[in-house]
């Protein structure tokens, strides 16, 4: 073989390799465009052959059910969007009958009710926001058509509801039959590596040397990625009978993560404080003794095929260690027999916290086995009735979505009635679709971008598609095929992260403004009126977001800072007990969240948030430990009133951050430390283990105070929020 057939092969080896690589990279996405194309063009055959007439509504439920890839997600965005729409339809029927021939009032209504639903979309954020969003504007499809023809308002609704009916239904079998991607795998896949990241967390937190900032990190990550699980749990139920069977113990699994993590991380910052303020003995000794548990760890978790027996060894080793604890602190007590009293009592509270987070660690450990294991097999005890975390937004964040949607549309009713467009008509529902879809985005100003940009691209296409292509078609063959590559484009869009709203954006918008009827009607203008409506809605949705309670400005931050003070100034030290550490948990994660989602600008930095939520965590959560062990009859004489003043002053350093605040808590808890260590109260026994077990979180709230809490004494944190 001569030198250049070597390097003819050699290249063609090359190129083979290269497509190969693609074709292994980019090929889930090629099947979910087929699939997309497919589902669109069935819905549409369909829609067609009913005799319906304008398919759009069912194209473009398709194309929004599948911007997902797995059919337990498809499945579960089509459950909600199903009743959003018979919502949405219902209450159409109620505003025409309120407002027959009163256009102004009518408009005014609709504004309002479309406020409402995007309120609910931004308040509740999981699937049931999907459902609110669909209430809003489907009330606009099906009631403005009818706004000069009320009479006809009953066959707008059976047309939009059999539409909605069968893009739910094509979107859900092509989905679920067709090369199905199910949720399941992702499921318990990323369940794994989650937990091997857990386990990394703990060990980090019991032996090593990683800065606080570093540790706050991984523990803001693990608690983003047991978010997305949730999501995750809520469409795998729709696909799955065997997890339908597990949803209690997924559910277990979120509560029981937000409370070990948590415990963990408390413990590597009291052993870093501890080793600044106790001293190298007391320091080693803890040390000591949380390396017993960390030489216990598993060395990772394979997220594929997880080693269950492996586990449930892991799992018995912890129940024997928990039972030698007895034995480990008497070793610990021991060695530091020589140490002062509050040495000796802070090593007796890292001991007792340590005890409470390897029963956490058990809990969870038991659970994360369960969910891998046949149902026959499943019987864990210890929780039957699980407490759900419902994810939520601030109150009046949520508001301001609602009051932003109320706002544009009602500037696009006025502008209609004012200019007698006809077709603006079309710029209200766009209007209603842009504000509750940005309501449910991180986002939203960049999503105004990438929805503009694929409305505009959609409007373009729409015209040639319209004017050029179609009326050269002949039966439901050729027009599928023409159909198709429009769709294809967006769908690929809509599979990369950065492009997805402009992907998705450009195929709601190529269904909705091409509007194919049956029978087809050559109408320039009223592809023309409907871009420029498009653009116009989408125009004053985004504006709304600029200019009322603009989404990232500093008060809705402030917002959001004042609503995770008020979790420890009021529930941590007022709340109702019962069920009160999940709901502290689950609002500290819901604050991350937004955060983390959200852009930070001015006076509010991330660190200085984050900071905030470490705090809130530690002080609140040992507030909470407090008060729950404090219930014991057999408390000294003053115990009450201390407990008391400490719950008042850490309330007050959080309703009003400052220096003298935080001094006045480190004092009332010295003071509520002094009364369990007097010298006439003296317990022995069973209360011996009680004082230990208050004098533990005290402890904990008493180093936190004292530690560099930047965000309780810094200047940006006393303004008024």
């Amino acid at each position: 073989m001569t030198a250049s057939a070597t390097v003819t092969t050699g290249r063609s080896e090359t190129l083979k390799e290269a497509v190969r690589l693609y074709f292994k990279a980019d090929g889930p996405r090629f099947l979910h465009v087929f699939k997309t194309v497919l589902a669109v063009a069935l819905a549409t055959g369909i829609s067609m052959r009913l005799e319906l007439a304008a398919p759009r509504t069912a194209m473009v439920s398709v194309v929004i059910l599948m911007m997902h890839q797995h059919s337990g997600m498809v499945m579960a965005r089509g459950f909600y969007r199903g009743l959003g729409m018979l919502v949405g339809n219902v209450a159409a029927l109620l505003l025409i009958a309120l407002f027959p021939q009163e256009r102004v009032l009518f408009l005014l209504a609709l504004a309002v009710w479309i406020g409402l639903c995007v309120w609910g979309a931004a308040w509740y954020r999981n699937y049931q926001s999907y459902g609110f969003v669909l209430a809003g504007y489907a009330t606009c499809i099906a009631a403005l058509p009818s706004i000069d023809h009320p009479y006809d308002i009953l066959d707008n609704v059976v047309t939009s509801l059999s539409e909605v009916t069968i893009g739910i239904v094509c979107a859900s079998l092509v989905s679920a039959l067709i090369f199905p991607q199910h949720v399941r795998g992702m499921l318990l896949r990323v369940g794994a590596s989650h937990f091997s990241g857990f386990l990394a967390f703990i060990r980090t937190a019991l032996t090593g040397r990683m800065s606080a900032d570093e540790l706050g990190s991984t523990h803001l990550r693990l608690i983003a990625e047991r978010a997305q699980l949730e999501n995750l749990r809520s469409a795998a139920v729709f696909e799955d009978p065997d997890l339908r069977i597990h949803n209690d113990v997924m559910t277990r699994l979120a509560s029981e993560f937000l409370d070990a993590s948590a415990r963990f991380h408390s413990l590597h910052q009291f052993r870093h404080r501890l080793r600044a303020t106790a001293g190298e003995e007391t320091a080693n000794a803890i040390d000591t003794l949380y390396a017993k548990l960390a030489n216990l760890l598993p060395a990772s978790v394979d997220a594929l095929q997880p080693d269950l027996h492996r586990l449930e060894r892991f799992e018995r080793e912890l129940g024997q260690l928990a039972d030698q604890l007895p034995e480990l602190y008497a070793a610990q007590r021991h060695l530091l027999i020589h140490a002062d009293v509050q040495s000796q009592q802070l090593a007796e509270s890292g001991a007792a916290q340590m005890e409470a987070a390897l029963d956490s660690l058990r809990l969870y450990l038991r659970d994360f086995i369960a969910l891998r294991q046949p149902s026959a097999t499943h019987g864990p005890s210890h929780a039957q009735q699980p407490a759900r975390i419902v994810t939520r937004a601030n109150r009046l964040v949520s508001f301001a979505a609602g009051l932003r949607a109320t706002c544009a549309i009602g500037a696009v009713s006025l502008f209609w009635i004012a200019s007698g467009w006809t077709g603006a008509s079309g710029a209200v529902i766009s209007a209603a679709i842009a504000s509750a879809l940005y309501s449910i985005m991180p986002a939203p100003a960049q999503a105004t971008r990438q929805m503009v940009a694929g409305c505009c691209a959609a409007w373009l296409a729409s015209l040639f598609f319209n004017f050029d292509l179609l009326p050269h078609l002949d039966g439901f063959a050729q027009l599928a095929a023409v159909l198709i590559p429009f769709i294809m484009i967006g769908s690929y869009l809509n599979s990369f992260p950065k492009t997805a709203t402009i992907g998705l954006g450009f195929n709601i918008y190529f269904c909705f403004i091409s509007n194919l009827t049956n029978p087809s009607v050559y109408a320039p203008t009223l592809t023309l009126d409907a871009g420029f409506s498009a653009m116009l809605g989408i125009g004053a949705a985004s504006l709304a977001y600029s200019v009322v309670a603009p989404y990232a400005g500093d008060w809705v931050t402030g917002l959001y800072l004042h609503q995770l003070r008020r979790l420890v100034a009021r529930d941590a030290c007022y709340g109702k007990l019962a069920g009160l550490r999940l709901r502290f948990d689950s609002g500290v994660r819901d604050f991350v969240q937004q955060i983390s989602a959200r852009p930070v600008t001015g006076r509010y930095s991330k660190a200085v948030l984050f900071a905030w939520s470490f705090a809130s965590i530690e002080i609140g959560r040992n507030i909470i430990e407090l008060r729950e062990t404090g219930q014991d009859a057999s408390l000294p004489t003053g115990w009450v009133a201390s407990e008391s003043r400490v719950r008042a002053a850490v309330a007050r350093m959080f309703a009003t951050p400052s220096a003298p605040a935080c001094d006045e808590a480190v004092q009332a808890v010295s003071d509520a430390l002094s009364v369990l260590t007097a010298p006439e109260d003296k317990p022995a026994g069973e209360a011996a283990k009680l004082y230990a077990r208050l004098r533990a979180p005290l402890n904990f709230i008493r180093l936190s105070l004292l530690d560099n809490l930047v965000p309780l004494l810094s200047g940006d944190s006393q303004t008024t929020t």
